[in-house]
């Protein structure tokens, strides 16, 4: 579509200058022919212009700038949208190395997460379980837990992605596994402020659901009125794009920003 506008756009600066040449020579003499010329030349001075427009048009409806099978774009956060190297964060925190060990064998990785995601439980709750895994690093342990948001930073083509999606009218919404404390201070500190540019989020622990369980991707629907057939859902947990499939969502498994912007194109969907 730039293609065809640049065309079209340096045809009709060539045309209006002929035409103008054409006027003001014509202008000059003072025979019937050239009045009928002086005539003509103003007279498509505003014909052409129209002319190209409705040749513009034409293109846009032959190929839309919005893919005419997909109008509504899902993004997970974490590992998407956002950087969160959770994994990595016991190697950027000030601990022993034995401490660090420990966390990393035991803690990490640990079902307690799932629940943090849930909001079912206080912080401190669910701290104090973090902490029953190791007490002997119960200091550690409350650092990594209540810090661990510190090491999230927004991905730089992020707001762009959603400013080009939106500008093209697609709705855009978020559907993410998210943990209370980790929201309110990534709210805090701006880190989201860029969920401010979608159509609507739904957060895990504010509805005590979580991904991959089905009822969150339906509570997603009805909330927003999507229909399913028209999305797309970008996630990079292949489980979660599963889940998605069984709600009949499409899914896109996020491995780069430039190979998800490639599919997205090859159903249509450009940015």
């Amino acid at each position: 579509m730039k293609k065809v506008r640049q065309i079209a756009a340096m045809i009709g600066i060539v045309l209006l200058f002929g035409m103008y040449a054409v006027t003001f020579i014509a202008a000059m003499g003072r025979s019937e022919t050239a009045r009928s010329l002086f005539l003509g030349s103003l007279a498509c001075t505003v014909l052409v212009p129209v002319f190209l427009y409705v040749l513009l048009l034409a293109a846009k409806a032959v190929k839309p700038d919005k893919s005419p099978v997909v109008d509504t774009v899902i993004f997970d956060v974490g590992g998407v949208l956002v950087d969160f190297p959770w994994i990595r964060y016991p190697y950027m925190i000030d601990i022993s190395d034995e401490a660090r060990e420990y966390i990393m064998e035991h803690v990490i990785e640990c079902d307690i997460w799932a629940e943090c995601d849930l909001g079912n439980e206080s912080f401190e709750a669910l701290v104090q379980k973090f902490i029953a895994l190791g007490p002997q690093y119960a200091a550690e342990i409350r650092e990594l837990i209540e810090n661990m948001y510190t090491c999230i930073t927004v991905n730089p083509f992020t707001e762009s992605w959603i400013r080009g999606l939106k500008s093209r009218g697609y709705q855009v919404y978020i559907l993410s596994n998210w943990s209370e404390h980790a929201y309110e201070k990534c709210t805090e500190n701006g880190v989201l402020d860029f969920i401010h540019l979608t159509d609507g989020c739904l957060w895990s622990f504010k509805v005590h659901q979580r991904k991959p369980d089905v009822v969150i991707y339906k509570m997603l629907l009805e909330k927003f009125g999507i229909d399913p057939k028209r999305a797309v859902f970008i996630d990079d947990n292949p489980e979660n794009i599963a889940a998605a499939g069984k709600c009949g969502i499409g899914g896109i498994l996020y491995e780069s920003y430039e190979k998800t912007v490639t599919r997205l194109a090859e159903i249509g969907v450009r940015v």
